[in-house]
C-alpha cells in the first residue's frame, strides 16, 4: 500500500482540493498565531530577559489549560467531522453541547487555581524572585481570558469539522490584530496609556480573547449555520450520549493533558539549568512553532477528511488518505527542516539576548532541523489520522509512553544529574520522536485505528 500510494502520490484531485481547502485557512490561522506569539516575545524582550522568562513561565499554565481545551475541541471534532459525513445535524449539536460544558469546567478549575494559588506553582519553573513576581503578576490578569478561549476554541474546531475553514481564520486575524495593538499600547505605554509591561501584555491578550469569543458566537449562532441551535438542541442528551462522547473525547483530552505536562517538566528541567535556558527554550519554541504551522494545519485537514470518508461509510478511501498524509509529513519534515537551517539564524538576530542565549537557541534549531521529518510525521500520524479514525485510545497510549518513560526522565537526567547544556537536554530527548514513529507507522499498516463513531449512536 505504502509503494502503490508513492507512485500514485499526486493523482488525486479531489484529495488535494479538499485539503488545501481545509488546510490553508487553518495554517493562516495557525501562522497569525504563531506570528503573534513571537511579536509578544519580541516586544517583551525588548525589556529584557527576565521578561521573557516570566512570560514564557506564566504561559506555562495557559500552555497546559490550553492544550486540555484543544483536546476538547479535537474530540468534539473527532465525532463532528464523522456525523457531518453522515449528514447528522442533530447529533452535531449535541456533541458541541457537551464540548461546551467540558470547556466551562475545565476553564472554572485553571481560572480558580491561577486566581488563588500562582505561587505555587510558578515556582516549580524558577527560584529568581524577579522572574517569579513577574510572572504572578502577568498570569493574574491573563487567567480571565480562559473561559472566552473554551468557547473560542470549541466553536472554531466545530466550523472546521462541517467545512469553513475560513470563518475562524478571519476571527482569529482580527483577534490578532487586536492583541498586538493593545500590545504596542499597554507595553510601552504609547500616548495617554500606562508603561505596564508585562501586565499590559497579559491586558491585550484579555481584550483579544473577548473579542474572539463575541465575533465566533455571533456567526456560529446566525440562522443559516449548521452549528446554529437553541438551548434544548445543544444540551437536551441522554446520559448514555453523554458517556459515549466522553470515552471517546477523553483519551483526546488526557492526550493532550499528557503531553501537555510533559512540556511543562521539560520546562521545569531546563529551569534547573537557569534563566538562560528557559530564555533559549522560550525563544526557540516561538520559532519552532511559526515553522510548524503547516504541519499542525495538515494534521487538522486530515482529521477532519478522513473522518468525512468514515462517516460517509468510504473504507477504501480512508486507508487511502491516510497514507498520503503520511507521505506528504514526511516530504514536509524535510523541507522544514531545510527552511529553518537557513532563516533561524536571522530570525535570531531580532531578539535582544545575550549571546550565551543566541548560541544555545541556534544549536537548538538545528536539532530541531534534523528531527523535523519524524516530528511531522508522528503530529499527522497521532493528531490526524488516528484522531480522525476514532483511535484516540492508541494515540494517548503512544504518547504518555513516549513521553514519560523516554523523554522526561532523559531531560532530568541530563539537566539535573549528568548537568548537561540546555542544547545537549534537547538532543536527547529526541529520542522521544523516534521510538514514537517507530510505533506509530506499524499500527498505521494494521488498520486497527479505523473505528466509526457514528454507529449507534444514542441521543
Amino acid at each position: 500500500m505504502f509503494k502503490e500510494q508513492c507512485k500514485n502520490l499526486f493523482k488525486d484531485r479531489t484529495f488535494y482540493r479538499t485539503m488545501i481547502f481545509l488546510a490553508i485557512p487553518i495554517m493562516i490561522q495557525n501562522l497569525l498565531v504563531s506570528s503573534l506569539n513571537m511579536i509578544d516575545t519580541l516586544m517583551i524582550g525588548s525589556i529584557g530577559e527576565n521578561e521573557i522568562a516570566a512570560v514564557g513561565i506564566a504561559n506555562q499554565v495557559f500552555f497546559l489549560y490550553n492544550l486540555l481545551i484543544g483536546g476538547v475541541g479535537a474530540g468534539c471534532s473527532m465525532f463532528i467531522s464523522q456525523y457531518w459525513g453522515a449528514k447528522d445535524i442533530t447529533d452535531i449539536h449535541k456533541t458541541l453541547g457537551v464540548g461546551l460544558l467540558s470547556g466551562f469546567v475545565i476553564s472554572l478549575l485553571f481560572t480558580g487555581v491561577a486566581l488563588l494559588a500562582p505561587k505555587p506553582i510558578l515556582a516549580l519553573f524558577t527560584s529568581d524572585p524577579i522572574v517569579l513576581q513577574l510572572s504572578i503578576d502577568y498570569l493574574h490578569i491573563v487567567c480571565l481570558s480562559y473561559l472566552f478561549t473554551a468557547v473560542s476554541v470549541i466553536f472554531a474546531a466545530s466550523q472546521r469539522s462541517v467545512g469553513n475553514a475560513n470563518l475562524p481564520m478571519i476571527i482569529s486575524f482580527l483577534a490578532i490584530l487586536t492583541n498586538a495593538f493593545f500590545n504596542w499600547l499597554l507595553i510601552f505605554g504609547i500616548g495617554p496609556f500606562p508603561k505596564l509591561g508585562v501586565e499590559g501584555a497579559a491586558i491585550a491578550t484579555l481584550i483579544a480573547r473577548l473579542l474572539e469569543c463575541t465575533l465566533l458566537l455571533i456567526f456560529s449562532l446566525k440562522k443559516n449555520s449548521v452549528l446554529a441551535g437553541g438551548y434544548h438542541d445543544y444540551f437536551h442528551f441522554t446520559t448514555a450520549f453523554f458517556r459515549k462522547i466522553q470515552a471517546n473525547s477523553l483519551p483526546v483530552i488526557l492526550n493532550e493533558g499528557c503531553w501537555g505536562i510533559g512540556t511543562v517538566f521539560y520546562t521545569i528541567a531546563y529551569g534547573q539549568i537557569g534563566t538562560k535556558a528557559i530564555a533559549a527554550t522560550q525563544i526557540t519554541n516561538t520559532i519552532q512553532n511559526l515553522f510548524m504551522v503547516l504541519c499542525f494545519s495538515m494534521s487538522s485537514a486530515a482529521l477532519v477528511m478522513i473522518g468525512n470518508q468514515i462517516g460517509a461509510k468510504n473504507r477504501e478511501n480512508t486507508i487511502t488518505y491516510a497514507y498520503k498524509f503520511t507521505i506528504l509529513a514526511l516530504l514536509l519534515g524535510v523541507i522544514l527542516g531545510i527552511v529553518v537551517i537557513f532563516a533561524a539564524p536571522t530570525i535570531l538576530t531580532l531578539f535582544n539576548v545575550s549571546e550565551d542565549v543566541r548560541i544555545s537557541a541556534i544549536a537548538i534549531l538545528r536539532i530541531f532541523c534534523f528531527m523535523a521529518p519524524v516530528r511531522v510525521t508522528t503530529v499527522i500520524l497521532i493528531v490526524g489520522v488516528f484522531r480522525g479514525g476514532g483511535d484516540a485510545g492508541y494515540a494517548l497510549k503512544l504518547e504518555a509512553m513516549t513521553m514519560w518513560l523516554i523523554g522526561v526522565p532523559l531531560a532530568f537526567i541530563g539537566a539535573v544529574y549528568l548537568h548537561l547544556s540546555v542544547e545537549m537536554v534537547a538532543l536527547i530527548i529526541s529520542a522521544e520522536e523516534i521510538t514514537k514513529l517507530a510505533v506509530a507507522l506499524p499500527h498505521l499498516h494494521k488498520l486497527t485505528w479505523i473505528h466509526d463513531l457514528t454507529v449507534s449512536s444514542s441521543t
